[in-house]
């Protein structure tokens, strides 16, 4: 029997189970540690963060993905995936407390790509070459997966044995999309995307140390122009400009938290100029690092 379906051609049970497993405000952790549900009761200011490889199927509501200098819109009955750790800004366009804006983040491994690419000896349709997200419809099958994996949380057996196998089905319907090149790159070895990804993890890693790229573009295996054209065409962003994303990403953390000292935040992540910092902090966020200070500390804030 097929499930009821809400004016979105969302499954209603997958609207109940999603706002069952989530609380507002908060990036949901839930039994099965590939999935996580995002839940807002209001429309939010621009909510920076790293998108991981992975695929955002919203539920309900609808949010605003800027990566780089392009954005997207994310809402039900289209899915946005991402095939590399991005950073990007989120913006929640339409929520309520009586319809909350809901997201399901499955975590995708290169691993489970490639399995899939060598088992079927699938191959990317050419000409649709995208940068690492890509946004598309979601199909009924799907939906139908998604909803199939949701019934999963409440058992153990079922999250051991059934999930894994739904999770491999819904990458499988990722490799269909027609912006899909990107994750086949992702998952093969020796690809520009998955070298690519060898580089972006040690920025992450090291985002407060000096920025190498002659020795960045040696673990990509490319030349420097090359690593660079690569890398822009892949995150949206140049090397220095993606790191000092993750820099401020993480000060804004800090300030979030227990750190009230600017000047040492700074020194932190990496910075050798406080009033660098702050120029650079004010330009992403809107706001100096001691006007956010007070606005973080909000109860209010937290989502953001």
């Amino acid at each position: 029997m097929m499930a009821a379906l809400s004016d979105t051609s969302v499954p209603e049970e997958l609207i109940s189970l999603s706002v069952e497993y989530s609380r507002p405000g908060a990036l949901n952790e839930t039994p099965l540690g590939e999935l996580k549900i995002i839940r807002s009761d209001m429309v939010s200011g621009p909510i920076h963060s790293i998108y991981e490889p992975s695929v955002c199927f919203v539920v309900q509501g609808a949010k605003n993905a800027t990566v780089g200098n392009q954005t997207y819109r994310c809402e039900p009955g289209r899915f946005f995936a991402s095939s590399a750790n991005l950073p990007a800004v989120g913006e929640v366009i339409q929520a309520s407390p009586e319809k909350p804006y809901i997201a399901l983040i499955l975590s995708i491994g290169s691993g489970a790509i490639y399995e899939i690419i060598s088992e079927l000896d699938l191959r990317p349709e050419s000409g649709l070459e995208r940068a690492g997200v890509f946004t598309d419809e979601v199909s009924p099958p799907m939906t139908d997966a998604f909803l199939r994996l949701m019934r999963t949380l409440p058992r153990a057996l079922d999250r051991q044995f059934m999930a894994p196998m739904i999770m491999k089905e819904i990458i499988y319907y990722l490799l269909q999309s027609r912006y899909s090149r990107v994750l086949y790159e992702f998952g093969i070895q020796g690809s520009n995307v998955n070298r690519l990804s060898r580089s972006i993890q040690k920025i992450r890693t090291d985002f407060s140390s000096p920025l190498k790229v002659d020795a960045l573009a040696r673990l990509a295996d490319m030349s420097p122009s090359a690593f660079y054209n690569n890398f822009k065409k892949l995150t949206g962003l140049s090397p220095i400009q993606f790191q000092k994303q993750l820099r401020l990403q993480e000060a804004r953390k800090l300030l979030a938290t227990e750190v009230n000292d600017i000047t040492s935040v700074a020194y932190n992540v990496g910075y050798e100029s406080p009033s660098q910092f702050s120029r650079d902090y004010s330009r992403l966020f809107g706001l100096s690092p001691s006007r956010d200070l007070r606005n973080l500390r909000n109860p209010a804030n937290a989502f953001l």
